[in-house]
Protein backbone atom coordinates (compact mmCIF):
# COMPACT_ATOMS: atom_id res chain seq x y z
CA UNK A 1 0.00 0.00 0.00
CA UNK A 2 2.86 2.36 0.78
CA UNK A 3 4.28 1.98 -2.72
CA UNK A 4 0.87 2.42 -4.35
CA UNK A 5 0.27 5.57 -2.33
CA UNK A 6 3.64 6.94 -3.43
CA UNK A 7 2.65 6.21 -7.03
CA UNK A 8 -0.56 8.22 -6.59
CA UNK A 9 1.36 11.15 -5.07
CA UNK A 10 3.91 11.07 -7.91
CA UNK A 11 1.05 11.10 -10.43
CA UNK A 12 -0.60 14.11 -8.73
CA UNK A 13 2.69 16.02 -8.83
CA UNK A 14 3.21 15.07 -12.47
CA UNK A 15 -0.25 16.46 -13.22
CA UNK A 16 0.84 19.73 -11.52
CA UNK A 17 -1.84 19.48 -8.83
CA UNK A 18 0.88 20.96 -6.62
CA UNK A 19 4.44 22.16 -7.15
CA UNK A 20 5.99 19.99 -4.41
CA UNK A 21 5.22 17.38 -1.76
CA UNK A 22 5.21 20.16 0.83
CA UNK A 23 2.61 22.09 -1.14
CA UNK A 24 0.56 18.95 -1.69
CA UNK A 25 0.67 18.21 2.05
CA UNK A 26 -0.72 21.69 2.78
CA UNK A 27 -3.46 21.28 0.20
CA UNK A 28 -4.50 18.00 1.86
CA UNK A 29 -4.50 19.61 5.31
CA UNK A 30 -1.32 18.02 6.71
CA UNK A 31 1.99 19.44 7.81
CA UNK A 32 5.03 18.13 5.86
CA UNK A 33 6.24 15.95 8.75
CA UNK A 34 2.89 14.13 9.18
CA UNK A 35 2.56 13.78 5.41
CA UNK A 36 6.03 12.21 5.18
CA UNK A 37 5.24 9.75 7.98
CA UNK A 38 2.10 8.61 6.14
CA UNK A 39 3.96 8.12 2.86
CA UNK A 40 6.78 6.21 4.57
CA UNK A 41 4.39 3.86 6.40
CA UNK A 42 5.20 5.11 9.90
CA UNK A 43 1.59 6.26 10.37
CA UNK A 44 -1.45 4.27 9.22
CA UNK A 45 -3.27 5.63 6.17
CA UNK A 46 -6.68 6.81 7.40
CA UNK A 47 -9.94 6.93 5.47
CA UNK A 48 -9.89 10.71 5.94
CA UNK A 49 -6.53 10.92 4.15
CA UNK A 50 -7.76 8.76 1.25
CA UNK A 51 -11.00 10.71 0.96
CA UNK A 52 -9.06 13.97 0.74
CA UNK A 53 -7.15 12.49 -2.20
CA UNK A 54 -10.51 11.81 -3.87
CA UNK A 55 -11.60 15.40 -3.26
CA UNK A 56 -8.48 16.51 -5.14
CA UNK A 57 -8.87 13.95 -7.96
CA UNK A 58 -12.17 12.00 -8.08
CA UNK A 59 -10.73 9.43 -10.51
CA UNK A 60 -8.35 7.95 -7.90
CA UNK A 61 -9.44 4.37 -7.17
CA UNK A 62 -9.36 4.03 -3.37
CA UNK A 63 -9.83 0.25 -3.60
CA UNK A 64 -6.66 0.02 -5.70
CA UNK A 65 -4.73 2.09 -3.14
CA UNK A 66 -5.92 -0.15 -0.31
CA UNK A 67 -5.65 -3.59 -1.92
CA UNK A 68 -4.07 -3.30 -5.37
CA UNK A 69 -7.27 -4.55 -7.05
CA UNK A 70 -8.22 -2.89 -10.32
CA UNK A 71 -6.46 0.14 -11.77
CA UNK A 72 -5.12 3.28 -10.11
CA UNK A 73 -7.67 5.46 -11.94
CA UNK A 74 -11.38 4.79 -12.28
CA UNK A 75 -12.82 4.55 -15.76
CA UNK A 76 -14.88 7.44 -17.04
CA UNK A 77 -18.50 7.27 -15.91
CA UNK A 78 -19.69 9.54 -18.71
CA UNK A 79 -20.64 8.53 -22.21
CA UNK A 80 -17.82 9.22 -24.65
CA UNK A 81 -19.94 11.04 -27.21
CA UNK A 82 -23.23 12.21 -25.70
CA UNK A 83 -24.54 13.43 -22.37
CA UNK A 84 -28.24 13.45 -21.51
CA UNK A 85 -29.47 16.42 -19.46
CA UNK A 86 -32.19 16.02 -16.82
CA UNK A 87 -34.66 17.65 -19.23
CA UNK A 88 -33.85 15.05 -21.90
CA UNK A 89 -31.68 17.36 -23.99
CA UNK A 90 -28.66 15.67 -25.58
CA UNK A 91 -25.28 17.38 -25.45
CA UNK A 92 -22.42 16.40 -27.74
CA UNK A 93 -19.00 15.79 -26.16
CA UNK A 94 -16.41 18.35 -27.23
CA UNK A 95 -13.25 17.97 -25.13
CA UNK A 96 -11.81 17.31 -21.66
CA UNK A 97 -9.23 19.40 -19.83
CA UNK A 98 -6.26 18.02 -17.88
CA UNK A 99 -8.25 18.06 -14.61
CA UNK A 100 -10.93 15.74 -15.97
CA UNK A 101 -13.55 18.49 -16.50
CA UNK A 102 -15.60 17.69 -19.60
CA UNK A 103 -17.09 20.14 -22.09
CA UNK A 104 -20.16 19.55 -24.25
CA UNK A 105 -21.97 21.59 -26.87
CA UNK A 106 -25.48 22.04 -28.21
CA UNK A 107 -25.55 24.21 -31.30
CA UNK A 108 -23.54 27.32 -30.42
CA UNK A 109 -23.91 26.82 -26.66
CA UNK A 110 -21.05 25.39 -24.59
CA UNK A 111 -21.53 23.47 -21.34
CA UNK A 112 -19.17 22.35 -18.57
CA UNK A 113 -19.93 19.24 -16.51
CA UNK A 114 -18.31 19.22 -13.07
CA UNK A 115 -18.44 17.34 -9.78
CA UNK A 116 -21.08 18.65 -7.37
CA UNK A 117 -19.66 18.69 -3.84
CA UNK A 118 -21.78 16.70 -1.32
CA UNK A 119 -21.70 19.44 1.31
CA UNK A 120 -23.10 22.93 1.03
CA UNK A 121 -21.42 26.32 1.03
CA UNK A 122 -22.90 27.83 4.17
CA UNK A 123 -23.35 31.55 4.62
CA UNK A 124 -22.36 31.04 8.24
CA UNK A 125 -20.25 28.57 10.22
CA UNK A 126 -21.16 24.96 9.63
CA UNK A 127 -22.11 22.66 12.47
CA UNK A 128 -19.09 20.91 13.96
CA UNK A 129 -20.64 17.56 13.04
CA UNK A 130 -20.67 18.31 9.31
CA UNK A 131 -18.30 16.19 7.22
CA UNK A 132 -15.95 17.77 4.73
CA UNK A 133 -14.47 14.51 3.43
CA UNK A 134 -17.03 12.80 1.19
CA UNK A 135 -17.58 9.11 0.61
CA UNK A 136 -17.10 8.35 -3.08
CA UNK A 137 -20.79 7.58 -3.71
CA UNK A 138 -21.83 10.98 -2.31
CA UNK A 139 -20.56 12.85 -5.37
CA UNK A 140 -23.01 13.91 -8.09
CA UNK A 141 -22.70 16.05 -11.22
CA UNK A 142 -23.84 19.53 -12.24
CA UNK A 143 -23.86 21.20 -15.66
CA UNK A 144 -23.20 24.90 -16.27
CA UNK A 145 -23.39 26.97 -19.43
CA UNK A 146 -19.98 28.57 -20.01
CA UNK A 147 -18.28 30.89 -22.49
CA UNK A 148 -15.13 28.92 -23.31
CA UNK A 149 -13.15 25.75 -22.69
CA UNK A 150 -11.13 26.41 -19.55
CA UNK A 151 -8.16 24.96 -17.74
CA UNK A 152 -8.12 24.25 -14.02
CA UNK A 153 -10.08 22.25 -11.47
CA UNK A 154 -13.76 23.20 -11.28
CA UNK A 155 -16.45 22.12 -8.82
CA UNK A 156 -20.06 22.93 -7.97
CA UNK A 157 -21.37 23.92 -4.53
CA UNK A 158 -24.89 24.54 -3.23
CA UNK A 159 -25.58 27.65 -1.14
CA UNK A 160 -27.16 27.49 2.32
CA UNK A 161 -27.91 30.17 4.86
CA UNK A 162 -28.89 33.81 4.34
CA UNK A 163 -25.71 35.75 5.21
CA UNK A 164 -25.07 36.42 1.50
CA UNK A 165 -28.71 37.09 0.62
CA UNK A 166 -29.84 40.71 0.26
CA UNK A 167 -32.69 40.02 -2.17
CA UNK A 168 -30.74 41.49 -5.09
CA UNK A 169 -29.59 39.71 -8.26
CA UNK A 170 -25.98 40.05 -7.11
CA UNK A 171 -26.55 38.16 -3.87
CA UNK A 172 -26.79 34.43 -3.12
CA UNK A 173 -29.81 32.70 -1.62
CA UNK A 174 -30.28 29.22 -0.23
CA UNK A 175 -30.65 26.68 -3.02
CA UNK A 176 -28.51 28.54 -5.55
CA UNK A 177 -25.62 26.56 -7.01
CA UNK A 178 -22.27 28.07 -7.87
CA UNK A 179 -19.55 27.00 -10.29
CA UNK A 180 -16.13 27.52 -8.73
CA UNK A 181 -12.50 27.19 -9.76
CA UNK A 182 -9.95 25.99 -7.25
CA UNK A 183 -7.30 28.62 -6.52
CA UNK A 184 -4.11 26.69 -5.77
CA UNK A 185 -2.24 27.50 -2.56
CA UNK A 186 0.90 28.41 -4.52
CA UNK A 187 -1.00 31.38 -5.96
CA UNK A 188 -2.01 32.85 -2.59
CA UNK A 189 1.40 34.48 -2.13
CA UNK A 190 0.50 37.09 -4.76
CA UNK A 191 -2.69 39.10 -5.23
CA UNK A 192 -5.68 36.87 -6.00
CA UNK A 193 -7.52 39.76 -7.67
CA UNK A 194 -10.35 39.88 -5.14
CA UNK A 195 -11.46 43.37 -6.24
CA UNK A 196 -12.33 42.07 -9.71
CA UNK A 197 -13.49 38.67 -8.42
CA UNK A 198 -14.94 39.31 -4.95
CA UNK A 199 -16.89 36.12 -4.20
CA UNK A 200 -15.23 32.92 -3.00
CA UNK A 201 -15.89 29.62 -1.27
CA UNK A 202 -13.41 29.09 1.58
CA UNK A 203 -12.89 25.80 3.42
CA UNK A 204 -11.26 25.72 6.85
CA UNK A 205 -11.70 23.41 9.83
CA UNK A 206 -15.20 21.97 9.48
CA UNK A 207 -16.56 25.08 7.76
CA UNK A 208 -17.48 25.62 4.13
CA UNK A 209 -18.34 29.29 3.61
CA UNK A 210 -19.44 31.43 0.71
CA UNK A 211 -18.15 34.95 1.36
CA UNK A 212 -16.84 38.13 -0.20
CA UNK A 213 -13.12 38.76 0.22
CA UNK A 214 -12.58 42.44 1.09
CA UNK A 215 -8.89 42.37 1.98
CA UNK A 216 -5.76 40.30 1.36
CA UNK A 217 -2.79 41.10 3.60
CA UNK A 218 0.10 39.45 1.74
CA UNK A 219 2.65 40.56 4.33
CA UNK A 220 0.87 38.78 7.19
CA UNK A 221 -0.70 36.08 5.03
CA UNK A 222 -4.34 36.75 5.92
CA UNK A 223 -7.69 37.15 4.17
CA UNK A 224 -10.65 39.17 5.47
CA UNK A 225 -14.13 37.88 4.64
CA UNK A 226 -17.41 39.81 4.49
CA UNK A 227 -21.12 38.94 4.41
CA UNK A 228 -23.53 40.85 2.17
CA UNK A 229 -26.31 40.62 4.75
CA UNK A 230 -25.79 43.61 7.12
CA UNK A 231 -27.20 41.77 10.14
CA UNK A 232 -24.81 42.14 13.14
CA UNK A 233 -24.52 38.36 13.50
CA UNK A 234 -22.59 38.25 10.21
CA UNK A 235 -19.55 40.28 11.19
CA UNK A 236 -16.38 40.44 9.08
CA UNK A 237 -13.60 38.06 10.10
CA UNK A 238 -9.95 37.50 9.21
CA UNK A 239 -8.24 34.11 8.73
CA UNK A 240 -4.60 33.18 8.29
CA UNK A 241 -4.01 31.41 4.98
CA UNK A 242 -2.25 28.68 6.99
CA UNK A 243 -5.63 27.77 8.48
CA UNK A 244 -7.40 27.59 5.12
CA UNK A 245 -7.74 24.15 3.57
CA UNK A 246 -9.03 25.25 0.16
CA UNK A 247 -10.06 28.41 -1.68
CA UNK A 248 -12.38 28.52 -4.68
CA UNK A 249 -13.17 31.51 -6.89
CA UNK A 250 -16.86 31.71 -7.82
CA UNK A 251 -17.22 31.81 -11.59
CA UNK A 252 -20.96 31.55 -12.17
CA UNK A 253 -24.21 31.28 -10.23
CA UNK A 254 -27.13 29.02 -11.15
CA UNK A 255 -30.25 30.27 -9.33
CA UNK A 256 -32.38 27.70 -7.57
CA UNK A 257 -35.36 26.35 -9.46
CA UNK A 258 -38.73 27.78 -8.43
CA UNK A 259 -42.17 26.26 -8.87
CA UNK A 260 -45.29 28.48 -8.92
Amino acid sequence: MKERLKEVIAWLLEKREASSKKSLANMLGYNPSSFSQILNGRVAVSDKFLNRLVVMEPRINIEWVRTGKGEMLLEKTMDDDLFLMDNGEELEFLTENTKGVRFYKKGDTLYMRVRHVPYAAFGQFANEADRLDPIEDDWSWEVYEVDHVARGNYLSFEVKGDSMDTGSRQSFEAGDRVLVREWERDRWRTSIGYKDHPFWVVVFGTSVLLKQIIDQDMRNGTFTFHSLNPSPEYADFTISQNDIRALYRIIRKKPREMTF
